[in-house]
């Protein structure tokens, strides 16, 4: 006789890999990158500091002379620029913040094993300008109340014109300098992306932020014009003025050009990071 025994198997499912990287796990691996980079509080506290100085040293000086000035210069003093002036070197500073994300990745090489994670680009560089922003945003808004604050107390100290918080344009001043702020430390990153190299990245904020900024009234005739109204940089900067200059755009239309001078740049950067090799 023969006996037969029956047995029953319960088969689990096989895991064929690991587990697919999402859009959130992107952003906190992001997070974990900006959050951990020397460079990231190097350069918000150095740009709080500075900006902080500039602004106690530009509104004291500008209001000891406010009561020499001509009548015509009375009449155009903006106390709102005078405080927050150093937006000037803040937007260097956090743009090469953006510019540091990408590139230090290349320069380190880590960009392999990021891409080997995670295969979709555009999803890289999509968490990597969300998680920007999230630093650069509250950054820029907290250099532009700081700077305010301290520049307008030196104001009054002189007797100079100047605002309160509760001003309009002193809250559209502050979180527009925040926006601006922000909008060029994406400007970094697209230069980043497509240029890769830091060197490189922060020679081209130079030029474009700061050096067209300050020879633009030599160039010749309606070229001059043009750069002065319409170069985004400068556009951009009204946001943080209270004179209004019929020869400039409105503030918020300044930004405007800003940020979408940004998107085109953003745009390229997202086709080549998908395109080039690593």
């Amino acid at each position: 006789m023969t006996r037969t025994t029956a047995t029953t198997a319960t088969t689990a499912p096989l895991r064929t890999g690991p587990a697919k990287a999402t859009y959130r796990h992107c952003l906190h691996a992001e997070w974990i990158k900006i959050r951990t980079m020397r460079s990231t509080a190097y350069v918000i506290l150095g740009t709080l500091a500075f900006c902080l100085g500039l602004a106690a040293l530009n509104s004291s000086s500008a209001g000891s002379e406010f009561a020499d000035l001509s009548p015509a210069d009375q009449a155009s003093f903006d106390p709102l620029a005078t405080s927050l002036r150093g937006y000037l070197l803040a937007q260097i500073a956090l743009g090469l913040l953006g510019g540091l994300v990408i590139t230090s990745e290349y320069g380190a090489r880590t960009v392999v094993p990021t891409l080997i994670a995670v295969p979709h680009r555009a999803r890289v560089l999509a968490s990597k300008a969300v998680v920007l922003v999230g630093v650069a945003l509250p950054t820029g808004i907290a250099v532009s109340l700081a700077g305010f604050l301290v520049g307008q107390a030196s104001l009054s100290g002189a007797d100079a014109p100047h605002l309160a918080l509760s001003d309009g344009v002193a809250a559209r001043g502050i979180l527009g300098g925040g926006v601006y702020l922000a909008l060029a430390a994406l400007f970094g990153l697209a230069l980043g992306t497509v240029i890769r190299s830091t060197t490189a990245t922060v020679t081209s904020l130079f030029g474009v932020m700061l050096i067209v900024q300050a020879f633009a009234p030599a160039l010749p005739g309606g070229l001059g014009d043009w750069v002065s109204k319409y170069w985004p940089p400068i556009a951009g900067g009204q946001i943080i003025t209270s004179y209004r200059d019929p020869a400039r755009l409105s503030p918020w239309a300044g930004v405007g050009v800003m940020a979408g001078c940004v998107t085109v740049l953003l745009v390229a950067a997202f086709v080549v990071f998908r395109k080039r090799d690593a």
